[in-house]
């Protein structure tokens, strides 16, 4: 069974967000809210980040943690 995904809609003069290692402060400020409260949203995904070699000290997220984000939340 192919998986459908939903293409993001960007408005005029809009870029999408670059797929790349980002501190835990960063991707808060991009979806303007703060740090602690990002963390309680990302533990929720806490065993599959486990998986990614994610711990919860870690500060800085790898691309590919920040894609499994970006997928789970949504793109800022």
């Amino acid at each position: 069974m192919k998986e459908t995904r939903l293409q993001p809609i960007y408005f005029e003069g809009e870029q999408p967000v670059k797929i790349k290692a980002y501190y835990k402060y960063e991707l808060a400020a991009l979806y303007n809210i703060c740090t602690k409260t990002f963390s309680s949203w990302i533990h929720i995904y806490l065993e599959e980040l486990e998986q990614f070699g994610y711990k919860k000290r870690t500060k800085l997220l790898r691309p590919e943690v920040v894609r499994f984000l970006f997928e789970r939340l949504g793109e800022p």
